[in-house]
């Protein structure tokens, strides 16, 4: 008969024995899976930081857009607290800090960011409109350059075009038109012929700097396209003007729809070319007595602001013998013919060059002594420089 004790031991479970590899594998799976949740909850973690700082961007943006500077500049640095290293971030705080006239605290991010892309356009603009902002035209100059021909996102072409427009105008408005020659020039060079608001630009620009002979080129290529275009015919008119052809001038002035609302520069230069064509002896078609009429009436103008000139500056015209320059074209002209009228130039058509030559000199002579003339003096003054100087720009 067994024991109760006996029993009990016989009833009693043995203790689960686990091997050493079970045991290494749990641990390693435990392991794996607090890795993968620590990755997890730090890809979590940072997305968080990401969209905050995007959050922060956006809305940066949205202020600057609205010209609310102060606002952006908080948005973009709170942006920057959540990605510090970011340079599209650093890149828009120091664009707003310009635009507050901060210029100097934008320019440290500008530089550090140039110093690891020194070939940004984006940067170097930056760079460039502060300095031009300060007036330091040589550091402004070199960060043009560097946008110019710096490395662009989107539209390179289109982008260097418009900066070195940006270039030209800040010369020109600073006066330093020998500086901007070779920008515009260089900017009419990457125009396409075919674009008309950019040639329109290139043409204002060439007129700006005086490059009469290529500005009517850039307004004749334009009217190629459009026979009709006001701000072409204007500017065509001008440039014609400047080199002297003052019957191409005329037509083009004639061209324009409007001419109420000229300015008076513009309506002045109009009247005088509309004069310099009704002086003109040397018109094609015109009869020999047309002819003379016209080289009578303009030694008569010029004889006129002669006698007007010396009496200015206390001077007698019949001096004997003529010393200064002002006796010596009256004396000269005297000497041509006692008749100067214009029947008798008529009746002598090869006197015709010779009457007007003696206008054209009193009329220097004039100008040289009591400066430049106005009205139709000013218009024979310009016709005779057309002349003189028919071949030069």
């Amino acid at each position: 008969m067994s024991s109760p004790a006996k029993a009990i031991v016989v009833g009693k479970k043995s203790p689960r024995i686990y091997s050493r590899e079970a045991v290494l594998f749990g641990c390693i799976l435990l392991l794996v899976l607090f890795v993968l949740f620590t990755a997890a909850v730090s890809r979590m973690y940072h997305k968080s930081i990401h969209v905050l700082a995007d959050n922060w961007f956006d809305q940066g943006e949205a202020s600057f857009r609205a010209g609310d500077i102060k606002s952006a500049l908080t948005d973009y640095r709170n942006a920057l607290v959540y990605a510090p290293d970011n340079a599209k971030f650093q890149f828009h705080l120091a664009q707003a800090l310009a635009a507050a006239g901060r210029g100097d605290e934008g320019r440290s991010y500008l530089l550090n960011l140039l110093s690891e892309s020194p070939g940004s356009g984006d940067v170097n603009l930056t760079l460039a409109r502060i300095a031009a902002h300060k007036g330091l035209t040589s550091e402004a100059l070199r960060y043009y350059h560097g946008a110019i021909y710096g490395e662009w996102d989107h539209d390179p072409i289109v982008k260097r075009w418009q900066v070195r427009r940006e270039l030209a105008e800040y010369l020109l408005d600073h006066g330093l038109q020998q500086q901007a020659v070779p920008e515009i020039i260089a900017l009419a060079d990457s125009t396409p012929a075919n674009d008309t608001e950019q040639l329109r630009v290139v043409g204002i620009l060439l007129l700006r700097a005086k490059l009469w002979t290529r500005a009517l080129e850039v307004f004749r290529t334009i009217l190629s396209a459009n026979a009709s275009d006001e701000d072409a015919l204007l500017g065509a008119a001008t440039s014609a003007f400047n080199l002297g052809q003052y019957g191409a001038a005329l037509d083009y002035f004639d061209r324009r729809p409007e001419k109420e609302g000229d300015a008076s520069r513009v309506a002045e230069m109009y009247k005088t070319a509309q004069q310099i064509n009704e002086m003109n002896a040397f018109l094609p078609g015109l009869s020999r007595e047309a002819k003379a009429r016209r080289a009578a009436n303009d030694l008569f103008l010029a004889t006129a602001r002669l006698q007007q000139c010396a009496g200015q500056v206390g001077q007698s015209l019949t001096a004997t013998p003529p010393q200064s320059q002002l006796q010596k074209a009256f004396a000269e002209s005297k000497e041509l013919t006692a008749d100067q009228s214009w029947q008798n130039i008529a009746k002598h058509p090869e006197t015709v060059d010779e009457v007007i030559g003696h206008a054209f000199e009193m009329e220097n002579a004039a100008a040289a002594v009591c400066g430049e003339a106005e009205g139709a003096d000013r218009a024979l003054w310009l016709l005779g420089r057309s002349r003189e100087f028919r071949h030069s720009d």
